[in-house]
């Protein structure tokens, strides 16, 4: 059976229309936020979760090791550097991907019990990802100084408090809708956030300003998320997660619901196969770095983030934040032909995530890696990048190719299972 045959079967066009369907219109509430260990009991003492898929932790990268050294100090499980390096050297911390728990962790995506994490809920299911600490020190990046750390924890207990409190009482605030907004405002919603932050700290203002926290920790909350143009992007990816775990599971289904990458390995799953995963080697892509980055310090693609692309924003809504471009780098035209080249490996278009430059026409969403095999045309993310060792935090960000080979894995796979039936 020809490539184009299956990809056009009524059975397969079918599936992927109902896991398009359930991209678009899944409806994601914000709950709160609140540490790990309450949403789920997959974290625990010396049980954390990390970005990607499956990693032995002898196999972690730098910068995941640096965010497990900075994980264990936080949680008070090591009282310095050298203590959690002995941990980790011996075998004594088990890892869990954030997928498996319906958890995202952007770049090394590290989760322990205590991180302050944003909840949101869908009609099927409950996401999380860590509060942004943004892009200086950060352990997402692998650092773990001691202001790095001081932040988070002040984050996980007065941040996360008075954020919580005011989630609590303002309106409901529908995710899918607030991502929406951030793309008529000029965000992309996985690396330029500014707008959906800013719109973010409206919605709150009323709540922020009556609130009978101390008004100190009120203030620096707010003074944070002002100063952070991605403080957003765990409660657009907390959505994006709920979206494509409302697509999955759809037999013949062949649209993507997971792109990650562990920073050894990237890898995706599919509707139709359920949680297995197709892996290839981390990719690098074309990266901006920082003043003084070199390539050969640059950590392969790591993180949970690019669910983005995968509900389709992020690189496949590059044309509506054309200031994206400055810091992954690129042209404003290169990003409209580059959503443009993803509508061809897309089994729809979204009737929400609509992009003003296209006259209003929705972003692309729907992956199908049938056609991703049929043209060869790579799905692109947008995505920060890390230096290699640990402890030295964020080195640049890009745009980045994912190798076609796990797409092509996932297509015969597919073509198999229909045909064994």
């Amino acid at each position: 059976m020809s490539d184009t045959i299956q990809a056009s079967l009524p059975a397969v066009e079918a599936a992927a229309a109902k896991s398009v369907a359930a991209l678009d219109t899944t409806q994601v509430h914000l709950v709160g936020v609140c540490a790990a260990g309450d949403v789920t009991r997959q974290v625990g003492p010396r049980r954390f979760l990390h970005a990607g898929p499956p990693i032995r932790l002898e196999d972690v990268p730098g910068p995941m090791r640096g965010a497990l050294i900075g994980g264990l100090i936080f949680e008070g499980e090591a009282r310095d550097v050298a203590e959690a390096e002995a941990i980790l050297d011996a075998g004594e911390l088990e890892l869990l991907p954030c997928h498996d728990a319906g958890a995202l962790g952007a770049m090394a995506g590290v989760i322990t019990p205590s991180m302050p994490v944003v909840v949101a809920k869908s009609a099927g299911h409950t996401t999380f990802s860590p509060l942004n600490e943004g892009t200086g020190g950060a352990v997402r990046y692998g650092s773990y100084d001691d202001e790095t750390l001081a932040r988070l924890r002040w984050m996980a207990t007065d941040m996360a408090g008075v954020l919580d409190d005011a989630i609590r009482a303002t309106d409901p605030i529908e995710l899918g809708g607030m991502v929406a907004e951030g793309l008529r405002r000029g965000d992309d919603c996985h690396n330029r956030l500014i707008a959906t932050t800013a719109s973010l700290i409206v919605r709150l203002a009323p709540a922020l300003i009556s609130s009978g926290r101390d008004r100190d920790a009120v203030a620096k909350t707010v003074a944070i998320m002002a100063g952070n143009g991605h403080f957003a992007l765990p409660f657009a990816i907390s959505a994006a997660k709920a979206m494509t775990l409302a697509a999955a599971d759809i037999s013949d289904s062949p649209v993507v619901t997971t792109m990650s990458g562990n920073g050894r390995e990237f890898g995706i799953r599919v509707s139709g196969t359920g949680d297995r995963w197709f892996l290839c080697p981390s990719p690098i892509g074309e990266p901006k770095l920082i003043p003084g980055g070199k390539m050969e310090d640059v950590n392969p693609t790591m993180g949970d983030s690019m669910i983005s692309e995968t509900a389709g924003f992020g690189a496949f809504a590059m044309s509506a934040a054309p200031a994206i471009m400055s810091f992954v780098g690129g042209t404003v035209e290169q990003g409209v032909h580059m959503v443009e080249e993803m509508r061809r490996i897309c089994s729809g278009t979204s009737s929400r995530f609509l992009i003003p430059a296209e006259e209003h026409r929705g972003s692309p969403i729907g992956i199908n890696v049938h056609r991703v095999r049929e043209t060869g045309i790579a799905p692109m993310i947008n995505n920060g990048l890390s230096h290699r060792l640990p402890g030295h935090g964020r080195i640049g960000a890009g745009i980045t190719r994912i190798p076609v080979e796990p797409f092509v894995e996932a297509s015969r796979a597919l073509e198999a299972m229909a045909a064994a039936r």
